[in-house]
């Protein structure tokens, strides 16, 4: 009897394995996103004798300085087949970073299978929304870039969620993509000096840890479309800061609100369709209020021919007002990462976001250096972006969180949209010297090549013993961390000692401290650490969530 019953629950297990696994491929199936490659005329890679150009077609690749400069012509196939042809190391660099910040957040194999479930079923056939012209693009460079292709997704698949960054970042819980955008709006629209045009200033901020990415801006010259630049990296095929031919400029801050995803494109992707289609800010708004929304943003808009800028805070539309407008009566205008307008006052996300970010810091830090730098010019617009200074000029030490410039924005960038002048900083941050792109020439091809634009030069604290200081403490952090992680508390206590003498105001720093000190049973250092890193890193909403578990721990 006992057998009989063994060998039926034998079969019973064997059949529900075999119907997990048929299910399980079903899923697969229904989730997977694929594209078949459209056809492109090959062209050959050349490489000149510098090894700072590389060539295909019509399109090429350079290096400038700390920049690369990337110039894509043609039909989106063959924009798309250049993209990666051309951009594939520096792909594989970024992906290979990313895979390992990634492996580090989901640490177990479970961990990791359960989040790509989670994604695969919210992304279920979301390319459905794409614009053929772009879903065209995308399969192109899937099919030049076998470097995209992962372990459990393909590379059509992965490089669409590349584009979906702003929703991926949102499932972590932590603030890890955030933007500051600012303008100056002339008094005068007939102002024939630089402080009669119209200025913008931006810098966006990715919190992967010491990963800085390749700085790449590229020129978009599509078949039939305006000509725009667009200041991301590698893989995007969407629009975070960019300006085109037309002076319209757009510039993505991420936000959160309540509301659920709509079935519509990345809003990457919509702020690509602007700068393609719109030759005014009243179409480029029409255009973002018009779209179906995946996530919550606030985008400047800037026209630099009428010299007007407005934001658009935008979420998806459970009510129609939850799209408004400010900043079409004011002189100048800016904005983070939180919204402001009356539908989002009870909004729980983006309260959140406000109170507990930095970006209602930030929001008044920037209504401060506005109104004691009037009027901007491109060179106080750079001024602003490197602000390292709290609220009323406060001192907040190198790396702050809640600084204007906390030392890890992946680009910074100031417009002149009306001279249609661009300067791009090589990085550090906002440190090293922004390079000037004339958009007359390579955007509108008026004239002949002119002579170079004038750069602005690095800021003096790039070559300090100061930030020097500040590199070293970055070491010695990732040195004590791999001490604790190797169970040596005390040698890594010694070398997270020597961090904070070189700089005090890391919040990685106070984390780890507070780590070790727990570990060594010295509970008030611990508390006193881990209450400093809360007051330092305002956006890591979950970790701050793990710290004050801690905290409760420790006690009183």
């Amino acid at each position: 009897m006992a057998l009989a019953v063994l060998q039926a629950l034998i079969v019973l297990g064997v059949v529900l394995a075999v119907v997990l696994v048929i299910l399980y491929s079903g899923y697969l199936r229904f989730t997977d996103l694929a594209a078949d490659p459209p056809e492109v005329d090959e062209a050959a890679l050349d490489v000149d004798r510098s090894g700072r150009r590389i060539t295909y077609g019509e399109s090429w690749l350079a290096r400038r300085g700390g920049l690369w400069e990337m110039h894509l012509v043609g039909s989106p196939a063959a924009i798309g087949d250049a993209h990666g042809q051309l951009a594939a190391r520096l792909f594989h660099r970024l992906d290979a970073d990313l895979r390992r910040l990634i492996d580090g957040r989901y640490p177990t194999w479970m961990d990791g299978w359960s989040a790509l479930v989670g994604v695969r079923w919210d992304f279920r056939q979301a390319d459905a929304a794409l614009p053929e012209a772009v879903a065209s693009e995308l399969a192109a460079l899937a099919a030049a870039l076998p470097e995209a292709a992962g372990e459990r997704l393909g590379g059509y698949h992965r490089l669409f969620l590349y584009q979906c960054f702003q929703q991926l970042s949102a499932r972590l819980d932590d603030v890890l993509l955030e933007g500051i955008t600012f303008a100056a709006l002339p008094r005068s629209k007939t102002a024939t000096s630089a402080s009669g045009n119209l200025i913008i200033g931006r810098s966006f901020g990715v919190d992967l840890g010491e990963l800085e990415a390749d700085r790449l801006v590229t020129f978009y010259y599509p078949d039939g479309k305006y000509p725009f630049v667009s200041i991301g990296w590698p893989g995007l095929v969407g629009v975070v800061t960019g300006i085109n031919a037309r002076g319209i400029f757009v510039a993505l801050n991420p936000a959160r609100t309540d509301d659920p995803a709509e079935d519509g494109p990345p809003l990457a992707i919509v702020l690509r369709q602007v700068l393609e289609e719109a030759d005014t800010a009243e179409q480029a708004v029409e255009i973002l209020k018009a779209a179906p929304l995946r996530a919550a943003a606030s985008v400047l808009v800037g026209d630099g021919i009428q010299r007007k800028a407005v934001v658009v805070e935008l979420s998806s539309r459970t009510r129609e007002e939850r799209r408004p407008l400010k900043g079409e009566s004011m002189s100048a205008i800016w904005t983070t990462n939180h919204l402001l307008h009356e539908p989002f006052d009870r909004d729980a996300q983006n309260d959140r976001i406000r109170r507990y970010t930095a970006s209602g810091y930030r929001y008044e830090r920037l209504e401060e250096r506005l109104g004691e730098l009037a009027p901007l010019d491109p060179e106080k617009a750079v001024m602003v972006l490197r602000d390292r200074r709290g609220k009323g000029g406060a001192e907040l030490g190198l790396g702050n969180h809640n600084a204007l410039d906390d030392l890890s924005l992946a680009h910074a960038v100031v417009v002149d949209a009306t001279a249609m002048v661009m300067w791009v900083a090589e990085g550090p941050s906002a440190l090293g010297r922004f390079r000037a792109f004339d958009l007359r020439y390579l955007l509108m091809r008026q004239g002949t090549r002119p002579a170079p634009l004038d750069d602005i030069a690095s800021d003096r604290l790039l070559h300090s013993e100061e930030f020097s200081d500040f590199q070293q403490a970055l070491d010695a952090i990732a040195h004590a961390q791999s001490l604790l992680a190797a169970g040596l508390p005390e040698r890594a206590l010694a070398s997270a000692k020597l961090a904070l003498a070189l700089a005090p105001d890391v919040g990685d720093l106070h984390r780890l401290l507070g780590d070790i000190e727990r570990e060594l049973d010295h509970p008030a250092e611990a508390r006193r650490h881990y209450e400093r890193y809360l007051e330092l890193v305002p956006g890591r909403l979950r970790d701050q969530e793990r710290v004050r578990g801690l905290l409760e721990e420790l006690g009183p």
